[in-house]
């Protein structure tokens, strides 16, 4: 026997071409690169496989990781052009859910402040004293009747909500809170215009609920003529 008979066939550019064709389709042939390597491995282990038979083998590995890598190569397109049509999808169906959520928001302070009228003499009041009307009211022991989250500046959910303040009660009534309002105006405004929400919502003492695509500004607890109706 000779010894080039007795020498293991060397299968390590082969090997390297399927480990890496495997690793190609589930990370989208590892970025390109890893796909593209990965061909080049499985081409030079197949010249040396037919050059050299006796010291060089693994044809069916090779064969093997230049497919696999074809395979995940081919697959980036599809892949765009499910993500270009997945995305701007996903994006709407994001921006719908903030809106409606900060809609929602808008109607909750409306009817927490008309629950609060009823017990402070017919007047509306800061945010602070819907959550804690104990605190406010001389005498009351009402419970709170707003979410301590409607009370706060920060962005939620896209949206940053804003509480605008209408003219005090001028003297203050006996039996209501000392910082009574006339009138009262809340915004919902979007954190980033275009891309966590579209429209600004606004909603003042009335009752009355408005929309804009740009900025909202109430006057004295009023929401803009400008603001078209919901």
């Amino acid at each position: 026997m000779t010894d080039a008979a007795l020498r293991p066939v060397r299968r390590g550019y082969a090997i390297a071409s399927l480990a890496l064709g495997i690793l190609s389709l589930p990370t989208i042939g590892l970025l390109l690169v890893g796909a593209m390597t990965s061909v080049v491995l499985g081409v030079v282990a197949l010249v040396k496989a037919s050059r050299e038979p006796e010291e060089y083998g693994g044809k069916g590995l090779a064969i093997t990781g230049i497919v696999l890598s074809a395979v995940s190569i081919l697959i980036i397109p599809f892949i765009g052009i499910i993500a270009a049509i997945a995305i701007p999808s996903l994006l709407r169906a994001r921006v719908s859910a903030n809106e409606a959520a900060a809609l929602g928001d808008v109607r909750d302070v409306i009817m927490a402040e008309a629950q609060y009228q009823s017990a402070n003499a017919g007047y509306f009041d800061r945010l602070e004293c819907l959550a804690a009307p104990q605190g406010c009211i001389p005498g009351g022991h009402g419970p709170s009747v707003i979410s301590e989250r409607l009370l706060s500046t920060a962005v939620d959910k896209g949206y940053r909500r804003t509480f605008h303040p209408g003219p005090r009660v001028e003297p203050s009534p006996a039996k209501a809170s000392p910082s009574s309002l006339m009138a009262f105006a809340y915004v919902a405004t979007p954190a980033v215009p275009g891309q966590t929400g579209v429209r600004t919502f606004c909603g003042d003492a009335s009752g009355r609920i408005c929309y804009a695509t740009g900025v909202v500004v109430p006057e004295l607890g009023v929401c803009p003529k400008e603001c078209t109706p919901f």
